[in-house]
């Protein structure tokens, strides 16, 4: 009962990540069916909070931050690390990811087997990894800036960046993360399911801007709270 009453406390408290989810799993579900869905979420929430666990203790891959569990106080906590933090990972991947696809099956005249080719797989893992980072360069900086808006100084940095109090380690860390979680799907849609999950982005992604809209709409949300807390240097570079 603890643990729900902790769950529900973050569900009230961070309605914008559960809004995000939520919106993920009506999208991936419509591309991709329920077990990819339910497998990138659950294989990109422990890769995620693997790595946070990580850098809390090592520094590694994101650089050395800590939180601050006195502005989290009823929160869902695993071993340290907020639960829906980590549970932001696999919709921030999936925004990055679906929206490479989308660019990289805009040109129709490809046939399937050259998008199906190793080297549009490893064009669309990177640049997936690539979107995903710079998501992240739009939304870390106004995080650090938690104190002036509702999600609450949570973390700090060890030794802070120069990109508004951001080290670029942590970046390095967002592409290392979402280059993991992209290949560990990729490869267990070619092992474990007849048909390989990309195929059906052919005829979804080419067509719907659902999944671009869904990248942008996070992007928008992160611009209009650096300028809501008046960080317009920020928010012009975001």
């Amino acid at each position: 009962m603890e643990i729900l009453s902790q769950l529900g406390q973050s569900i009230v408290v961070r309605p914008y990540v559960f809004t995000f989810l939520v919106a993920y799993l009506f999208l991936a579900h419509r591309l991709w069916g329920w077990p990819r869905t339910l497998l990138w979420l659950i294989s990109g929430y422990t890769i995620a909070w693997a790595s946070e666990y990580s850098s809390i203790h090592n520094g590694f891959p994101y650089g050395e931050y800590h939180y601050i569990y006195e502005s989290m106080l009823g929160e869902l906590m695993v071993a340290g690390v907020p639960f829906f933090d980590s549970l932001s990972y696999p919709f921030l991947i999936f925004a990055g990811y679906s929206t490479a696809e989308f660019f990289m099956r805009s040109n129709v005249r490809s046939t399937q087997a050259e998008q199906e080719s190793l080297l549009h797989l490893v064009k669309r893992t990177l640049l997936g990894a690539l979107l995903t980072m710079l998501l992240d360069m739009i939304i870390d900086p106004v995080a650090t800036m938690g104190d002036k808006w509702f999600l609450g100084k949570i973390h700090y940095y060890a030794h802070p960046g120069i990109y508004f109090g951001v080290p670029w380690s942590n970046f390095a860390g967002w592409f290392l993360v979402a280059f993991a979680v992209i290949v560990f799907n990729e490869l267990c849609w070619k092992r474990f399911f007849r048909n390989n999950c990309p195929i059906a982005l052919l005829s979804h992604c080419t067509k719907n801007w659902l999944y671009p809209a869904f990248f942008i709409s996070i992007v928008l949300f992160n611009i209009a709270v650096t300028f809501w807390i008046s960080a317009w240097k920020l928010g012009m570079v975001s």
